[in-house]
């Protein structure tokens, strides 16, 4: 378990010290206290390979399909795995901490190379989704909005942190990973997500973590989810 404090700037009118439980967070700006992070560890499956061969013609009649009809139908599954972006933008704000923002694209089945699958074995079990955001953190407190303060839902009764063993990769082919937004700043970018295959109806989660203020207010934690499809 790891604990998070955040404290007012100059602008508010009295200091807070907020401290809540997450498996998440990051550096702060303004000399604000820092958040301990981490994420989780996940996976994508693996596209098949389609393969091919010629078939030796015959004038006899056959009921076996020919080499190069199989050949097409297992190109076309392999390309229906790959996904593409679609938009989402759906907006969530979180008015008791100030922070918001907006779910702009998301991305399914993402396959990543086979150099990632092979140096990350658990991609073999997992859809690899990517979701591109845009935060603004809130400036009454010095901390920070990144991809660590986002979760995906899949099937019911999970929740998958972000992962940034693919960052490098995705940023390779055009998809920049999200930066953190500290104090009062906006940022823009994807966050990659490893969910368990075979999930219909994702939802993205911005947690708000429980904190209480050094006069005694307790701020309750709290979810935005956000529907992916």
């Amino acid at each position: 378990m790891r604990f998070r404090t955040v404290t007012l700037s100059a602008a508010a009118l009295a200091c807070v010290a907020l401290v809540g439980c997450s498996n998440s967070g990051g550096d702060t700006s303004a000399g604000g206290p820092s958040v301990a992070t981490s994420s989780a560890t996940a996976s994508s499956a693996p596209s098949a390979a389609a393969s091919s061969a010629a078939a030796p013609t015959s004038s006899a009649p056959s009921s076996a399909p020919s080499a190069s009809a199989s050949s097409v139908e297992s190109s076309a599954s392999a390309s229906a795995k790959v996904g593409k972006p679609v938009t989402v933008n759906k907006s969530f704000n979180d008015t008791v901490m100030g922070d918001k923002g907006t779910v702009l694209k998301v991305l399914r089945n993402y396959q990543p190379s086979a150099a990632s699958k092979a140096q990350y074995s658990a991609l073999a079990g997992e859809e690899v989704v990517l979701v591109e955001v845009k935060v603004t953190s809130s400036s009454k407190y010095y901390d920070s909005v990144g991809a660590t303060s986002f979760y995906i839902e899949g099937a019911p009764g999970t929740n998958d942190a972000a992962t940034t063993i693919l960052d490098s990769e995705i940023q390779a082919k055009g998809y920049k990973p999200l930066p953190d937004a500290d104090q009062g700043k906006s940022t823009t970018g994807w966050i990659v997500f490893t969910p368990d295959k075979g999930g219909k109806h994702l939802k993205l989660d911005f947690k708000r973590l429980a904190a209480q203020t050094s006069n005694g207010k307790t701020i309750p934690a709290k979810d935005f989810m956000i529907p992916l499809d």
